[in-house]
């Protein structure tokens, strides 16, 4: 088990909170004159108030009432909670206690206010915040879930690489922001979703509750670890320095600046490949391909890669047992490996996708390349790929 850290979401996942956000949303609603069925409400649960009035009404409603909507629902919410006695999900406190005695640290990220938090705790008169190294709140994310902010903003006050961490959630948005931000999603029943939209949005696994998890723990901390390697920011820098060298003698050959490397579950090396589509004249010769090609299939690899894989190398990664696959700039094309959806019975899952690592000398190979070759549409690539990282 290569896992430091654990994050949760709060809502639906230690408490049993949905049930009080679909009423506030909906005397939000009815305040303005909007009758929406709690039905209806119950499936946005899990996006916060900057996501849910547009997905519920629409673009327009959002402009004419959203601010007014999202303050009416804070407002409800204090009032639901002091007329209600939230609960704990079944083995909640188990879990958070097991996940210690095992050396993990953990993190709540919610995308309540501060007040809102302190209400859901008078509610359920107990305040878990003791129970965390690391708290986020709606204060610490420019956006919520589905979108990454959060998880972002648990991973940087964790001090922690993606790879190293898992986070418990219970809707499909919990898995979104996971997926994007390259955290490994383990889910949980409780909040209402069934499983085979949890396991399209990306969770590697589904439990009832948390007192599920904490009977299963072995089993769910093995489906998030990447193998018993602690995939740390300084690991994956080495070797993407490794695949940068690959994919410069790949450049110099004239082939196109891409760059991988596959190494085993214990970090040692498998492969090292470039783009061989020029020289061999095949297309299909990407530098993860022909990785692949020269190793054998195996339980958790790591596929370290100067580029986002391409849909086809995601499909190679996933029948080869790729784990993880980091990379350094993300691919501005449609075919890219985050179009590639994880299938509804959770079999074969897709590896963890984690970018932004070294991506400035990703770039800058980018734009050296741009500098030299004299195809232009290869140059005009280039340059959009670095543009699309940052540039």
């Amino acid at each position: 088990m290569a896992l430091d850290a654990v994050i949760f979401d709060l809502d639906g996942t230690l408490i049993d909170t949905n049930p009080a956000h679909v009423e506030a949303w909906r005397r939000a609603f009815e305040a303005c004159g909007y009758k929406v069925p709690p039905d209806r409400i119950a499936v946005e649960i899990g996006k916060g108030g900057d996501f849910l009035v547009s997905a519920v009404l629409g673009q327009s409603a959002e402009k004419e009432h959203g601010e007014r909507l999202r303050k009416l629902s804070a407002d409800a919410f204090l009032d639901v909670a002091r007329e209600q006695h939230f609960r704990l999900m079944s083995g909640a406190e188990e879990l958070l206690a097991r996940l210690r005695e095992r050396g993990l640290r953990l993190a709540l990220a919610t995308s309540s206010k501060v007040k809102h938090l302190k209400a859901t705790w008078d509610s359920l008169g107990l305040d878990l915040t003791k129970r965390f190294d690391a708290v986020i709140n709606a204060d610490d994310a420019e956006r919520t879930k589905p979108a990454p902010d959060l998880v972002h903003a648990a991973l940087d006050k964790l001090g922690l690489f993606p790879a190293q961490c898992a986070m418990v959630g219970d809707t499909p948005y919990d898995g979104q922001a996971c997926t994007q931000a390259g955290v490994a999603c383990l889910a949980v029943l409780c909040g209402g979703n069934s499983a085979g939209p949890l396991l399209r949005a990306g969770a590697r696994g589904v439990w009832r509750d948390p007192a599920d998890l904490a009977a299963h723990l072995d089993e769910a901390l093995r489906v998030a670890s990447p193998g018993p390697t602690h995939w740390t920011r300084e690991r994956a820098e080495a070797l993407m320095r490794e695949a940068l060298a690959v994919a410069r003698e790949g450049a110099a050959r004239g082939e196109w600046p891409d760059g991988c490397v596959l190494v085993r579950a214990d970090g040692s090396v498998l492969a090292r490949a470039h783009s061989e589509v020029r020289c061999g004249g095949n297309p299909a010769a990407q530098s993860a391909l022909v990785a692949l090609a020269r190793a054998e299939a195996g339980p958790n690899l790591v596929l370290v890669s100067t580029l986002e894989p391409t849909v086809l190398a995601t499909g190679a990664a996933v029948a080869a047992g790729v784990a993880l696959a980091i990379f350094g700039v993300t691919s501005p094309l449609e075919d890219n490996a985050r179009r590639v959806r994880p299938s509804e019975t959770g079999d074969s899952p897709l590896p963890v996708l984690v970018g932004g690592v070294l991506t400035d000398e990703v770039r800058k190979m980018l734009y050296e390349h741009a500098e030299t070759c004299d195809n232009d549409s290869e140059v005009a690539l280039a340059r959009r790929f670095a543009e699309a990282a940052g540039g």
